[in-house]
């Protein structure tokens, strides 16, 4: 029984990473860190060149100079994709409707022609004589 309750204790712990006290703290100074390392960034500082070849991390400046072309050639084909698929959509619509207009017109057009057939219907039409002589 004491070994159950020892491995349901261990089961039910929250895990914590090591040199962590608390997780809400850590969480809070990472993000304190990190917003102050975005307001202190200087551009002038950084592209000067003693500073920009030596001691800055230039990891995500030429990761982002090499996949620009292909950053912007995602978001361009996005883009595309969506203006001609919702353009697509809108042809599809006005087809339809061109389609309902033109049904309707040729079904007003045969209730009207109905209207004129002869009581008997139409005799069939014969060219000659129906026997040979």
């Amino acid at each position: 029984m004491a070994l159950r309750l020892a491995a349901l204790r261990r089961f039910c712990s929250k895990p914590m990473p090591l040199g962590v006290d608390k997780a809400g703290a850590s969480v809070t100074a990472s993000l304190r860190n990190a917003s102050e390392s975005i307001k202190s960034f200087n551009f002038s500082r950084y592209f000067e060149e003693k500073y920009f070849w030596e001691k800055a991390n230039v990891g995500p400046f030429f990761l982002l100079l090499l996949f620009t072309p292909t950053i912007y050639r995602s978001l361009k084909d996005a883009y595309w994709t969506r203006q001609l698929r919702k353009m697509n959509t809108e042809e599809i619509i006005s087809d339809r409707y061109d389609w309902l207009k033109v049904s309707m017109i040729q079904d007003e057009v045969e209730a009207e022609l109905l209207k004129e057939v002869p009581v008997g219907g139409f005799q069939p039409l014969q060219l000659g004589p129906s026997s040979p002589p």
